[in-house]
């Protein structure tokens, strides 16, 4: 097989694997364009762009008397051999992810202050609290400051524990935070989109938590924080 054969047999199993991710009809046009268009393939637009005139040109113009014009290059081929194994195997979020054995965990009995500590020894911002193995919520630095706002700075003792903030620990009574529960199976560019949405209210994504069901109900798996995952 030629070089131009394989570069246009690779990009016909590309086109295959978009035809199939958006449930495609040609009618609409080119795959290729569709997914470079989108937020997921804008990483590879430049590669692409290359390809799609490298294929339109050896589609109409691949001989010359009898020799081929152009010869694409074992890296461009290998350009769409890698972007075509992404669509069909795209990375999973959970490899970016602390898991679970990992995690710093807390139960309602602990003493706040003890559970603060780990956290600046560990480098933990976020910790979930689990009562016989199901989580009741996260504590946070926030979780402290909401308290003191609510109660007075005077109410926080040494020997508070974690349940005596019970009513501030779910997961949708933060007040500037709030945390999403997805499966396991979510890919890198699901939770990378999830931590990069704008939303108009003071709220920010500060956790991801992967379960084995993708609620909160579920076991939990991994948790990330946008810093696993933006910069990739």
């Amino acid at each position: 097989m030629s070089k131009a054969d394989e570069f246009l047999n690779q990009y016909r199993m590309l086109e295959e694997e978009l035809t199939k991710k958006y449930n495609y009809d040609e009618k609409y046009g080119s795959p290729v364009v569709r997914f470079i268009n989108d937020k997921e393939g804008r990483a590879f637009k430049e590669r692409l762009n290359m390809c799609r005139e490298i294929r339109n040109f050896l589609s109409h113009h691949s001989e010359l008397d009898g020799e081929p014009v152009v010869e694409p290059s074992d890296s461009i081929i290998q350009s769409l051999r890698e972007v075509t194994e992404y669509l069909r195997k795209p990375p999973l979020a959970i490899s970016y992810a602390t898991h679970f054995e990992d995690i710093l965990k807390a139960s309602p009995n602990q003493k706040v202050q003890t559970v603060m500590k780990k956290m600046q020894k560990l480098g933990f911002s976020h910790v979930p609290v689990l009562e016989s193995g199901e989580l009741v919520g996260v504590f946070s630095i926030g979780t402290i400051f909401g308290y003191a706002i609510r109660n007075g700075f005077e109410c926080l003792r040494d020997d508070m524990i974690l349940d005596d903030l019970r009513e501030l620990l779910p997961p949708d009574k933060h007040d500037n935070e709030k945390f999403l529960f997805l499966p396991e199976t979510a890919t890198l560019f699901e939770v990378r989109s999830e931590f990069e949405k704008r939303t108009q209210r003071s709220r920010r994504l500060a956790v991801i938590f992967l379960t084995d069901n993708g609620s909160m109900s579920g076991r939990i798996e991994a948790m990330l924080t946008p810093w696993d995952v933006i910069n990739d």
